[in-house]
């Protein structure tokens, strides 16, 4: 299931605000945030932060968690090991930008021009989506196929209506438009955070590739000491 491990794309990417965003790295050094670059992708540092952010306003299963068992489940359905990686990282721009929820952008949508609202996030999370998915030397999601696309979007919507029902009760599949359970691997039983970083990880060597992984991290590092 491993990729081949070559250089990242040679990519450049649109800033997403004329001003620098500061936020913090891991180790306490700042990153601009409305920069994206592959020099900052650290699958490593990525795996942590995941795990350690839950779902549902804090109250669901870790979001490495629910990138794994998607991918899992995409496997178990008879997809390909590629689109099973496209779906690992589906959300991994949530490390850097944090879990935006449905419901907050909604209400935020309420209070500002709704379409304003979503194209900005779209926006920012689609320009380190970029990003990312150029350091796992994957395709960037504008070359997609559609089966891939709406692949992921699929599954993406049918583990969150499992989670929903899965933490909340039945009841809670009302909220949600009718679809099959994904074939995950396992229940929906909320993993502790060193769990989810460990299986996070593990998918990532298998599907992006160790020598992917410790080429990013050496390039963050040294991204990070040039700060």
């Amino acid at each position: 299931m491993t990729m081949l491990a070559r250089q990242p794309q040679p990519l450049t990417f649109p800033r997403l605000a004329v001003k620098p965003v500061w936020n913090f790295r891991a180790d306490g050094t700042v990153m601009d945030l409305a920069a994206p670059t592959v020099n900052e992708i650290c699958f490593v540092d990525m795996a942590r932060a995941l795990a350690g952010a839950r779902r549902f306003d804090g109250r669901g299963i870790p979001i490495a968690q629910h990138c794994v068992m998607g991918a899992q489940a995409i496997l178990n359905e008879g997809g390909t090991p590629l689109e099973a990686a496209l779906f690992l990282l589906h959300d991994a721009h949530e490390w850097l930008l944090g879990d935006w929820t449905e419901p907050a952008q909604t209400l935020l949508g309420s209070l500002l021009p709704s379409l304003a609202v979503k194209s900005a996030i779209a926006q920012m999370k689609g320009g380190w989506d970029a990003a990312i998915y150029a350091a796992a030397n994957l395709p960037l999601p504008e070359f997609w196929t559609t089966r891939q696309r709406k692949l992921v979007k699929t599954m993406d919507q049918r583990m969150c209506r499992a989670e929903a029902i899965a933490h909340f009760g039945p009841e809670a599949a009302n909220r949600f438009p009718p679809s099959d359970p994904p074939k995950t691997s396992g229940a929906i039983c909320i993993w502790g955070t060193a769990r989810a970083e460990e299986k996070f990880a593990e998918y990532c060597h298998a599907f992006i590739g160790p020598d992917i992984i410790a080429r990013q991290a050496a390039l963050a590092a040294r991204t990070r000491r040039r700060a």
